[in-house]
């Protein structure tokens, strides 16, 4: 995974290999790391992933 952008040394936005973005937690998760990075899901405390909803009038 992939990261996008650093909110702290705490929080940081990632792209998944399977194109999913989602929001890393954990103590020190961002610390010394920038975007373009390669970091693990199994760093983070909690992860939280991006919904894909559907537009209106949209059909499956």
């Amino acid at each position: 995974m992939k990261i996008l952008q650093v909110f702290s040394h705490n929080a940081l936005v990632a792209k998944s290999d399977n194109d999913e973005s989602m929001v890393l937690v954990g103590k020190g998760i961002g610390f010394n790391k920038k975007k373009g990075d390669r970091i693990n899901e199994s760093a983070a405390s909690e992860v939280y992933v991006e919904s894909k909803k559907q537009q209106l009038g949209e059909t499956q």
